[in-house]
Order: structure tokens, then C-alpha cells, then sequence
């Protein structure tokens, strides 16, 4: 039988624990193998309170590894992808899931200040006839360059497959030629990129965003 993950790391579920006690109308909710996080979730902005969602926040078994789901259950927002709600399953699209793996803080706190806040903010200004206040990526494979990209700090689909090629590598080579498009080879142009980029993100997260990406028509890992 899998030990649930809160079992397995008391510390994990305490520091989640901790994240909700600075808002008083969210409670965790713990089950034999679930635990979600329920209630109202407050939208501060200018320093006053805007809005307030009605949200519930679940969590996979493979947290933190993996970002936890956001749905708002107050049925205010549509299940739309224009209103960046994926309508199968009513889960919110706060970010991709690599912007998760790729950022140096996981922790639950900054999760709820600053993804889902952002999220529910946006909501609330889109509400008041404002546009979003962030800026929207696109839907579809485009958005997922725009979003890669702000990763990479890349904007050229092309070079951005072609550094997720040599960062999807274990052990990239001098020789090859550097994914920037200079013609050069790496060991010549952008091996310093290339290290800084490793630094936080993995072979493992280059290979996700890849079949990711693969998935929505885009990119097909190769060969260097």
C-alpha cells in the first residue's frame, strides 16, 4: 500500500499547515490517503481586499515534484480556456507545470502568494471589465513557447527547442553545434548559457517540456 505523501514527510504537510494559517477562511482538510485545501481564499490588492474565491486545492501523490491543482468551486468563473479554466476538469490554469519544477521556491506559501493569488486576481479585475493584469499568454502550442520561453529567456520557437534538446541531454558535447543558431559549436558560443540554464533545469524537466510540447504539435526531441 503507498504511503500518502504527507505521511511519508510530516515537515511538508506541517509547512502547508503553516501557509494557510495566514488566512483565516482556508482549512486543511486531511483524509486517510487526501488531503485538500478548502475555503475562501481572499484577493488583496492595493493594499485592500478586492475579492474573495471560493477555492479548493488538492494535491497529487508525487508532491512536490508536482504542483498542486487549483479549482475555484463557487461557480463565478466559467469553465473556459478564455478564462483560463481547462472545461473538462475545471482545474484553474495558473502557470505550466515546468515554471513549477524550474522555480528555486516551492513552498506552499509562496504557491498561494503569488501563482494562485495573481490567478484570482486576474479573475477579479476581468470581472471589473479589466483587462488582465499580467498579460495572457496564448492558448494552444503558442502559449506553451511564450511560456517556455520566459524560462529559457528565449522567444524563437525554433531556438527554443533546440536549447531544450541540449539541456534534454545528460552529457551535451563541446562539438555540437550551439542551439543559439550561430553555427559555432557550443564549446565556442553559449556553453556558459547552457550551464547557467542545467542550474535549474534538469535533463529530466528538458525531456517533459519536450513531449509536452510534442503533444500539442511542436517540438520532437532529435539528435545533436
Amino acid at each position: 500500500m503507498t504511503v500518502p505523501w504527507f505521511c511519508r514527510d510530516p515537515l511538508l504537510l506541517a509547512e502547508v499547515e503553516g501557509a494557510i494559517a495566514s488566512y483565516p477562511d482556508l482549512r486543511l482538510v486531511k483524509g486517510e490517503a487526501t488531503v485538500r485545501v478548502c475555503g475562501t481564499f481572499p484577493i488583496v490588492h492595493d493594499g485592500k481586499v478586492l475579492d474573495r474565491f471560493q477555492v479548493e486545492v488538492s494535491f497529487r501523490e508525487s508532491y512536490p515534484r508536482t504542483m498542486p491543482r487549483v479549482m475555484e468551486t463557487g461557480g463565478r468563473i466559467p469553465k473556459t480556456l478564455d478564462r483560463h479554466v481547462f472545461p473538462t476538469s475545471g482545474f484553474a490554469c495558473l502557470q505550466v507545470p515546468e515554471e513549477w519544477l524550474t522555480d528555486a521556491d516551492r513552498s506552499f506559501r509562496r504557491f498561494l502568494k503569488v501563482p494562485v493569488h495573481n490567478y484570482f486576481l486576474g479573475q477579479a479585475l476581468v470581472e471589473l471589465g479589466q483587462p488582465w493584469p499580467f498579460g495572457e499568454r496564448s492558448h494552444g502550442i503558442k502559449g506553451l513557447y511564450e511560456a517556455y520561453g520566459e524560462i529559457l529567456g528565449e522567444a524563437d520557437p525554433a531556438t527554443i527547442e533546440r536549447l531544450l534538446q541540449v539541456l534534454a541531454a545528460r552529457d551535451p558535447k563541446g562539438h555540437w553545434r550551439c542551439p543559439c543558431g550561430s553555427g559555432e559549436r557550443l564549446r565556442k558560443c553559449c556553453q556558459d548559457r547552457i550551464n547557467d540554464l542545467r542550474d535549474h533545469i534538469s535533463p529530466e524537466v528538458a525531456r517533459s517540456i519536450l513531449v509536452r510540447l510534442n503533444a500539442a504539435g511542436g517540438a520532437l526531441p532529435g539528435d545533436n
